[in-house]
């Protein structure tokens, strides 16, 4: 039963998610260049440090695509984008789940969002006329470090656990 509630929460976050960033992500913009952070690679970080490899993969690939079918260009572009970052946040799957912690864990959103974004503006900008070093510093560098920014809110906000722990008098 807590299997299926865990699947159908992590559904219903990442379509939240996708709508939020669909929609809302205007707002939080930055630049000319149009850098905003990706909600959903947060949430796929998490799912894939949490999780595994293989889970993460899954759910990266199901976000991706409907991803790319709610906005209608390069499809399967972001599918990809997201199987591959979230199948590398499988690497910091742990048994003590460090990297879901503290800094463990910005460290994991800003490799999987710098590989995902790396792979993303590479792809979109073939054949346009920007150098690969200028695409790496104005669009990839750029948008994972605002998303490892926003994910700091995870970091910072306690947790259930932590929550609970403490009114228990435990450490």
């Amino acid at each position: 039963m807590n299997f299926k509630y865990g699947i159908l929460k992590n559904i219903l976050l990442l379509v939240l998610l996708l709508l939020i960033q669909k929609t809302f992500i205007k707002i939080l913009s930055l630049s000319s260049l149009n850098i905003s952070p990706d909600f959903v690679i947060i949430m796929l970080v998490y799912i894939g440090v949490k999780e595994g490899k293989i889970s993460g993969s899954i759910y990266g690939f199901l976000a991706g695509l409907t991803a790319d079918f709610l906005s209608g260009t390069f499809i399967g572009l972001s599918a990809i984008t997201y199987t591959i970052a979230s199948f590398l946040a499988g690497f910091f799957k742990s048994d003590n789940e460090k990297f879901l912690a503290g800094y463990f864990f910005l460290i994991s959103v800003f490799a999987c969002s710098f590989a995902g974004n790396f792979i993303y503006f590479w792809i979109y900008f073939q054949g346009a006329p920007i150098s690969l070093p200028e695409v790496i510093i104005k669009y990839v560098l750029t948008s994972s470090a605002y998303t490892t920014l926003i994910s700091l809110v995870y970091v910072v906000f306690p947790r259930k656990k932590k929550i609970e722990r403490s009114f228990l008098g435990e450490t």
